[in-house]
């Protein structure tokens, strides 16, 4: 599929998360954005998904892949930060205990929108992300289940344009992010030829987030300033030309899309495991020696990462998918592989 294991996309991807980690392990002025390479995820994500749409059989199916495709990191690094927080509460920071209960719900608050409403601490705070990503996904699915999907991007447009001109600008909510997943959607319409929908879905994603910044509204994860709409802009062209030509980038790229591969699993166990090992081996801001510890931190991590992947991400990711796609056939065809493997 075009929008999985593209070069270019992957090269982003790891631009994003290199981006979050400098923020997160850098103490350096420049990286004070790091929220701006979640921003790029959602482009991204906006890309990805319109050929996931495309390619969907049913809606159901559209969203059973992406369960199958986020699920199985999530419960895996979930695991570990929290047993790393139970085993070494004393380098865990206030606020962000996490207890097993509370790890246990997570993956289905996310899958559920919280259906159940309950107030719950997951086992890192930057899973805020993967609550606007799944709010998105779920509005997918529910245009798809309406028979809308050739129309999606239009529905969306005037769901976050009604949204936003009804929502006093001191309530913040998820359609504060939904033009970077717009602006992502409307560079797959322009790469598949379908110009005018792309072009009308670029407009509205700039002039919604313009209009945010114009009247100033609140939001605390990143906030609505200047640098934000311009990234909209420019993560929006490095999109569409990572699609457009991202094959012909020299195979030494390859090793920065290998980040881009794993960048998930790493997004999930950077934050509160980094700033665990920093606060055991005593790490501070200001010397040489410590800013080279802080760099070697994200590399232990990505090595955790790339093994969380290997072994379970790219493992499990077809096979839960068959499972919640149709749990019947799929036993059925489990049951037959058994014979296949028993029988000489």
């Amino acid at each position: 599929m075009k929008s999985e294991r593209s070069v270019g996309i992957d090269c982003l991807r790891a631009i994003a998360i290199i981006w979050v980690l400098l923020y997160h392990f850098v103490p350096l002025q420049i990286f004070n954005r790091g929220t701006f390479g979640v921003l790029l995820f959602f482009i991204i994500s906006g890309y990805c998904i319109a050929f996931s749409v495309d390619s969907s059989q049913s809606a159901w199916h559209f969203y059973a892949k992406r369960i199958g495709r986020l699920l199985p990191a999530l419960i895996v690094c979930g695991f570990l930060t929290t047993l790393f927080k139970h085993l070494a509460p004393d380098l865990v920071e206030k606020g962000r205990e996490v207890s097993w209960l509370h790890y246990a719900y997570t993956p289905v608050a996310l899958a559920t929108l919280n259906v159940l409403q309950k107030n719950y601490a997951p086992p890192d705070w930057a899973y805020w992300s993967l609550v606007v990503e799944f709010q998105f996904y779920f509005f997918c699915f529910l245009m798809m289940a309406l028979g809308l999907r050739r129309h999606l991007i239009p529905v969306l447009c005037a769901f976050v344009v009604f949204r936003t001109l009804t929502t006093s600008t001191d309530y913040y909510t998820s359609n504060d992010f939904f033009p970077f997943f717009i602006a992502g959607m409307s560079v797959a319409a322009l790469i598949r030829g379908r110009l005018g929908e792309g072009a009308a879905g670029l407009i509205v994603a700039f002039s919604v987030e313009l209009y945010h910044l114009t009247v100033h509204v609140r939001q605390p994860s990143v906030p609505i300033e200047a640098y934000r709409s311009l990234l909209l802009w420019l993560g929006t062209a490095a999109v569409y030309f990572a699609a457009r030509y991202g094959h012909v980038l020299p195979r030494s790229f390859r090793a920065l899309a290998l980040i881009g591969v794993i960048s998930y699993p790493l997004y999930l166990l950077h934050q509160d495991v980094g700033m665990m090992i920093l606060h055991w081996a005593d790490v501070g801001r200001d010397s040489t020696l410590h800013l080279l510890i802080r760099a070697l931190v994200p590399a232990f991590l990505a090595s955790v990462a790339w093994l969380v992947y290997a072994v379970i991400e790219k493992q499990t990711m077809r096979p839960l998918t068959a499972f919640l796609t149709n749990p019947l056939a799929w036993y059925h065809q489990f049951r037959q592989s058994e014979r296949i493997i028993v029988e000489p």
